[in-house]
């Protein structure tokens, strides 16, 4: 309780002083590396209505905060800086209190992001691997408080180098059986978390970004590079190593027709709580799969997606993708590969910053899943 007091009063804070930074923004002229913007400051308050796989139906409520700086030098304007608070709770008794932010300072010296979180949620596991039984189905409840903070300083040429703390605690965990008399795997396989525990690291981020716009971008490319030690070192219960690799790539065919391209690389080594694991589905990649369907200590996927607009605010995507979790190289093969393939509806929440709602239908080889969620996948 101490923890969730603790972390809704670093949201409030975090919220104040960052509503005067929003109001004394100035009103923009066009930007010479972007269309031109009729703002660049505002706040979106909205009610949240949202579906996953994982959450079933969720409400709630979100404020987005945009804004651009004008440089002090000339008449440009850093790209779009974002955050987001929302509060919701879902149909399968889930809540979730969450402040996430993007942000460049002046002349984009420097990069900010991170995260404030606190959610009480209800998880499944099949256990580890890219083959596991609908059967071996169990879930798990737990509650987790956590921060994210990363600083990322301009080396020039759009490139950032910085560092990343994260700081998550679970607990309050709860496991049910699988069913009458067969225990969750979690427990009888001693998955490491299944008791909760202290998850507490520090990553190298090294970031080349040249994309027109932070939300959806219609050109460019973002290749992110991220490499983290978690451990006793520094005061957690779990110790392991995390390499990630993110590469998207945009192109304008035509003016609002864009073709967009992802990879994600997600590598472990050593006892990665179950939490943490790599996933093979979820609402960003391999749309069509709950995101814990399929579990293991490395994951490697890529997807595709044209996005072209429809009428007025109106959008609509078409996508697909492939990838795979795994322990090793070896255990990739076509007969488990997974797949996914579909379609969606884009709602320009703010037309002027690329700011939308999106609604997406994915399918995947156990069938098909629906995403209503705010932002693009990539």
């Amino acid at each position: 309780m101490k923890k969730s007091l603790l972390l809704s009063a670093l949201c409030w804070l975090t919220v104040c002083c960052t509503a005067p930074l929003l109001s004394n923004a100035q009103t923009a002229s066009p930007d010479s590396a972007a269309a031109p913007a009729t703002s660049i400051k505002g706040l979106i308050p909205i009610p949240v209505i949202y579906y996953t796989p994982d959450t079933r139906l969720g409400v709630g409520a979100a404020v987005i905060g945009f804004l651009r700086l004008k440089s002090r030098h000339n008449d440009t304007y850093t790209r779009l800086s974002t955050a987001r608070i929302l509060v919701d709770y879902t149909l399968n008794k889930q809540t979730d209190q969450q402040m996430e932010w993007n942000v460049f300072t002046r002349e984009e010296r420097y990069l900010l992001r991170g995260e404030l979180r606190h959610r009480v949620y209800t998880d499944r596991f099949y256990g580890i691997g890219n083959n596991t039984p609908e059967t071996d189905e169990g879930k798990y409840k737990y509650a987790l408080v956590g921060a994210k903070l990363a600083a990322l300083k301009n080396m020039g040429s759009h490139t950032f180098l910085g560092v990343d703390y994260q700081l998550t605690n679970y607990y309050d965990l709860r496991l049910d059986s699988i069913s009458g008399d067969r225990e969750s795997l979690l427990q009888t396989h001693h998955i490491a978390g299944y008791q909760g525990g202290l998850n507490s690291g520090v990553g190298l981020v090294f970031l080349f970004d040249t994309r027109d716009n932070t939300a959806y971008a219609s050109s460019g490319m973002l290749l992110e590079a991220s490499a983290y030690q978690f451990g006793k070192l520094f005061g957690g219960d779990f110790n392991y190593k995390n390499f990630n690799l993110i590469f998207s790539k945009f192109f304008e065919l035509r003016p609002a027709h864009v073709l967009a391209t992802n990879t994600v690389i997600n590598l472990n080594n050593g006892a990665v709580p179950v939490m943490r694991l790599s996933a093979a589905g979820g609402d960003k990649i391999l749309r069509g799969y709950a995101r814990n369907r399929f579990v293991d200590n490395n994951f490697a996927g890529t997807q595709l997606e044209y996005r072209f607009p429809l009428y007025r605010k109106l959008g609509m995507a078409v996508f697909t993708g492939i990838g795979d979790v795994f322990n090793k190289p070896a255990d990739v093969n076509f007969s488990t590969l997974k797949y996914s393939l579909g379609t969606g509806l884009r709602y320009a929440l703010n037309p002027e910053q690329k700011l939308n709602l999106r609604f997406d239908l994915g399918y995947g080889s156990e069938g098909a899943n629906f995403y209503i969620v705010i932002g693009e996948a990539f």
